[in-house]
C-alpha cells in the first residue's frame, strides 16, 4: 500500500524545479570553458575532456538535496543554491563576512541561502585539486563548482519571492524542454560573453546576485504578460535568460582560470603544445547585466556596526525562540519535504496530493 502511493506520486506529480533544470545545468557546464582565450591551455584541456557523464555530474548538487539520493543525501544542501538578498533592506547591506551574517541573521545566516560562501568553498577545493593535478579531481570540482556558480544567476535564487505562482518550474525547468528554446537561450548567451579575468569568488556571487534580485520585477511581469502561452513567455524572456547565463559562464570560466592560477598555473598532463599559459590579469568584465560600477571587493561586508542601518524585513523577523515572524513565505527547508520529493509542487499539484492522501486513507480505512 505505502510503496504504491510513493509510487503514484513520483509518477504523476509535476516535476520538481530545480536550478535550471538538469537540461539547463548540463548545457551550461557544457559551455564552461568557452569565455577563456581561445589559445589558452587551460580552455582546450577542459574541452578536450567534455563528456556526457560529467555534464550530469553538475545536477548532483540538486540530487543531494532528496532522499532518494542515498547515502550522497544531503538534508543541510538547500540554501547551498541561492541567497534570498532581500530579506535585509537594503540587500546592498546584507553582510559578506559569514561571522557578521549569522551574529545579525542568526539561524536565518543559513536560512537566507548560502551560496556566496559555498561557491567561495568549492572554489577553494578546484584550486587544491589543481595544485594535486589529479585529473579526476580537477573535472569533479569543476562540474560540481558550475552548477552553484549558474544557480546564482538564477533571478529566482536572487530574492525572497522564489515562486511567484508556480514560476520558478515555469522559467528554469518547463521552457527548457523545448530543445529548441533550449539550444536558442544557449547559442544567444554566447553574445553575452564578457571579458574573463581574476575573479573573486564570494564576493562576485553576492554582486551578481544584487543584480539579479534587480530583475525580478521584469521576469514576473513577463510571466503575467503570456499566462499560459510558453512561447510568447519565451520569447519575451529569451534575452534576459541569456543575458544571465553569457554572465554565468563568464564568471565559470573566470573561477577555474583564477583556481588554475591560484594553484600556481601547474602544468597538467594533456595540455597542448604551443598553448597559452598566461595568468588573468585583469578585472572580470560582464556584457549581460554588469554590476553598477563594475565588481566590489569589501573585506568582509559591512561591519556589525555598520548594519545598524540594515534591518530585517517586518515578516522575517526573528524572534527569541529563532521562530519567524510575520506571513513570510516559507521556504524549502522551512518544512519537511513530503515523502515523494514532490516539493516545489504548484498549487494544482498540491490539490492532487491532497486528494490522493484521502483516497489512500480511506483505501487503508476500508481494507480487510
Amino acid at each position: 500500500m505505502r510503496s504504491w502511493f510513493f509510487s503514484a506520486c513520483l509518477l504523476l506529480a509535476p516535476s520538481l524545479a530545480w536550478g535550471w533544470g538538469f537540461d539547463g545545468h548540463r548545457k551550461l557546464a557544457s559551455m564552461m570553458h568557452e569565455p577563456l582565450p581561445a589559445n589558452a591551455c587551460l580552455r582546450g584541456w577542459v574541452a578536450a575532456r567534455q563528456t556526457s557523464a560529467l555534464q550530469d555530474d553538475a545536477c548532483d548538487p540538486d540530487r543531494w538535496r532528496y532522499p532518494s539520493a542515498g547515502a550522497k543525501y544531503d538534508p543541510d544542501e538547500w540554501p547551498r543554491h541561492y541567497l534570498e538578498i532581500d530579506w535585509v533592506v537594503p540587500p546592498e547591506t546584507y553582510p559578506r563576512d559569514w561571522a557578521n551574517a549569522q551574529a545579525l541573521l542568526r539561524n536565518y545566516a543559513v536560512k537566507n541561502g548560502q551560496v556566496p560562501w559555498h561557491v567561495e568553498a568549492r572554489y577553494q577545493q578546484l584550486v587544491n585539486a589543481f595544485k594535486g593535478q589529479n585529473q579526476a579531481e580537477i573535472l569533479q570540482a569543476l562540474f560540481l563548482l558550475s552548477h552553484y556558480v549558474t544557480d546564482a544567476f538564477s533571478v529566482l535564487h536572487n530574492t525572497k519571492n522564489f515562486d511567484p505562482d508556480g514560476l520558478h518550474q515555469r522559467w528554469e525547468s518547463d521552457m527548457f524542454d523545448n530543445n529548441a528554446q533550449l539550444n536558442g537561450i544557449a547559442s544567444d548567451a554566447k553574445n553575452y560573453y564578457g571579458t574573463v579575468g581574476r575573479a573573486d569568488p564570494k564576493n562576485n556571487i553576492f554582486d551578481v546576485v544584487l543584480v539579479g534580485n534587480g530583475l525580478v520585477a521584469t521576469l514576473i511581469a513577463a510571466d503575467q504578460a503570456h499566462v499560459g502561452d510558453m512561447p510568447g513567455f519565451y520569447g519575451a524572456v529569451r534575452e534576459l535568460t541569456a543575458r544571465r547565463w553569457g554572465d554565468a559562464l563568464t564568471l565559470m570560466a573566470s573561477l577555474m582560470w583564477t583556481a588554475w592560477a591560484e594553484a600556481g598555473a601547474p602544468v597538467l598532463p594533456g595540455f597542448a603544445s604551443n598553448c597559452s599559459m598566461a595568468l588573468p590579469t585583469q578585472e572580470i568584465v560582464l556584457k549581460g547585466y554588469p554590476p553598477a560600477g563594475g565588481f566590489g571587493h569589501p573585506d568582509g561586508g559591512p561591519s556589525l556596526l555598520d548594519d545598524a542601518g540594515s534591518a530585517m524585513q517586518p515578516d522575517a523577523s526573528v524572534g527569541d525562540d529563532g521562530g519567524t515572524g510575520g506571513g513570510g513565505q516559507a521556504r524549502p527547508f522551512d518544512e519537511e519535504a513530503p515523502a515523494c520529493g514532490c516539493h516545489a509542487a504548484s498549487g494544482s499539484a498540491s490539490l492532487f496530493l491532497l486528494l490522493l492522501i484521502g483516497g489512500m486513507r480511506w483505501a487503508w480505512l476500508q481494507r480487510d
